[in-house]
């Protein structure tokens, strides 16, 4: 083996270890017997326990149905609000992109808070209101309807409008413009012609949106508590809590939907084998936009209505709760108080929880910043299998929920002779935290070491200097402003995330967004809702100043 394929051969090693390792242990440990600590006992035991259950198969139907139902209903949202925005003079498009991501970012904890003061079905404002004019509450946020609501008025909206952008900013309008000729309207154009196109996009990014709803762990766990209604993450989460944890039959569950994954990728494959699809051509390209005439003042109205129904005043309600003396109680004599937010900053938790916010963060977004962006220089150019394997293996991530990403990564620890130094640990959180960051992150640097020309590092090379010598001299500081990118977003998600610590934390190393499930489900929802707002406006800030930057935020 030549010298120049050894950090090939050292990256793909680290990300075999990282990613591949702890989807391994999932496999394996789902038939693992044994209590917690003790030596392996392999056998059948977990799946005869975990199939019959009843609630587990109500668990795969309830995430099942809602995954799909949501996701049908965003993706058909989506295209019509991204081909707005890239594709027409619809007025504020550039303000409404903008905001679209925002709202990825934003924590989606806080909205539910807020969501349950609109439409709790006995305190509710919404429902308060419909009562005094219609005699009638009609809003449940409690159940199946409530859940799909919450999440399409957050991410599961604005993810698929900002993914599908890029593909309709690069499309070329030829067959656009041909139907708009032959007589077809503006959504007639849009359903049977630009998204046919686009299908390979659409169909991958519907896929990634399922997946991201099966992510989804504390907006079902804050909702669908009351109603019991379970779906998989929330029910491995009660698993590992169970006295003794029962993390053989939660591995079992996550098992079952990483088979799922899998047959998503193969149909998707299966569907993208010999198929043309290019959009971008030499003849005839223009970027000219569809002029919708006085329609698209109309278009402009509907999108920030959306956004200020859905964000705007979900937030000013967060705001309000955080200052009323009993959640959701208007009608209280002096309902409003600042005691909560005295006794949140004068909780040591508080204290402690914004301390291991800030660590993981800083230290997730150091570590990945390093390794990706080593990992993607040593495989972008390389010819060779491993880095083949290498890419494959960084994208992994992305096709794994955030519980069960916390699951094979807790598996990953207690499979290491430093289980006690690292369960329960900063570090386990840092680490699981740095495994989901490696799709995006990879991406972005292997974007920007592609547009370095080659000649760069060879003459690096050439001179004498070594890998690390060239790393750090040449190419780190032309890869900057994506490193800064990197950085950025990968603190944005550690500071937010919940499902993917949620197995990972103990009373000291509790993140603050965990702490804010946890008053959450105490019902200290006064407090939860102060908390919440300071989670969202940290990230509206970075957010902001990402952009004030000039950072590639849609890289």
């Amino acid at each position: 083996m030549s010298r120049r394929s050894l950090p090939v051969l050292a990256c793909f090693a680290i990300m075999a270890a990282l990613v591949g390792v702890p989807v391994a242990e999932v496999l394996i440990n789902s038939f693992n017997t044994a209590d917690i600590g003790r030596p392996p006992v392999y056998g059948l035991g977990n799946w005869a326990a975990a199939l019959v259950r009843p609630v587990l198969w109500s668990a795969i139907g309830n995430t099942l149905a809602l995954g799909l139902v949501r996701t049908a209903i965003a993706i058909p949202i989506a295209l019509l609000l991204a081909w707005l925005i890239a594709r027409t003079d619809m007025p504020g498009r550039g303000l409404f992109e903008l905001l679209c991501w925002i709202g990825i970012f934003l924590p989606v904890l806080p909205l539910v808070f807020a969501w349950i003061l609109m439409l709790d079905p006995r305190t509710g404002v919404v429902n308060g209101l419909a009562k005094q004019f219609f005699g009638v509450a009609p809003f449940n946020i409690y159940s199946f309807w409530g859940i799909t609501w919450v999440h399409l008025a957050s991410y599961a909206l604005f993810y698929p409008v900002v993914l599908l952008l890029p593909f309709f900013r690069r499309m070329a309008p030829a067959l656009e413009e041909s139907a708009r000729m032959s007589g077809a309207s503006y959504l007639q154009t849009l359903f049977r012609v630009t998204a046919p196109i686009l299908a390979p996009a659409v169909l991958g990014i519907t896929i990634l949106s399922f997946v991201r709803s099966l992510e989804s762990f504390e907006v079902e766990l804050v909702l669908g508590l009351p109603a019991k209604l379970y779906v998989y993450s929330t029910l491995i989460y009660d698993l590992s809590r169970e006295q003794p944890p029962l993390y053989g039959q939660a591995t079992v569950l996550g098992m079952m939907f990483l088979l799922l994954l899998l047959g998503l990728g193969l149909l998707l494959q299966a569907y993208m084998r010999g198929r043309d699809f290019a959009t971008v051509t030499g003849r005839g390209f223009s970027t000219q936009r569809t002029s919708l005439g006085p329609w698209r003042w109309v278009a402009s109205a509907c999108c920030f209505l959306y956004v200020t129904i859905c964000t705007v005043l979900p937030l000013a309600l967060l705001v309000v709760g955080s200052f009323m003396r009993r959640y959701g109680f208007f009608n209280l004599p002096s309902p409003y108080t600042g005691a909560h937010w005295q006794e949140l900053f004068s909780d040591p938790a508080f204290g402690a929880s914004v301390v291991n916010t800030v660590i993981i963060a800083l230290a997730s977004a150091a570590i990945v910043v390093l390794l990706y962006s080593v990992v993607a220089i040593a495989t972008a150019r390389s010819k060779l299998m491993l880095a083949r394997l290498t890419d494959l293996l960084a994208w992994l991530p992305w096709a794994i929920p955030g519980i069960l990403l916390s699951l094979a990564t807790l598996w990953l620890i207690l499979a290491t002779p430093l289980k006690a130094l690292l369960f329960g640990s900063l570090g386990g959180i840092v680490l699981a935290m740095v495994i989901k960051s490696s799709p995006l992150s990879m991406q972005l640097f292997r974007a920007a070491v592609l547009q370095i020309a080659n000649e760069l590092p060879e003459s690096g090379r050439m001179a004498g200097a070594s890998w690390g010598t060239v790393y750090r001299r040449i190419l780190l500081p032309l890869i900057a402003p994506a490193a800064v990118t990197v950085g950025v977003l990968t603190a944005l998600s550690a500071s937010r995330d919940i499902a993917t610590p949620a197995l990972l934390y103990s009373d000291s190393t509790r993140p603050a967004a965990i702490l804010m499930l946890e008053y959450g489900l105490s019902q200290e929802f006064e407090r939860a809702a102060a908390l919440g707002v300071l989670l969202v406006l940290f990230a509206t800030v970075v957010t902001l100043t990402a952009r004030r930057l000039g950072l590639n935020l849609g890289g």
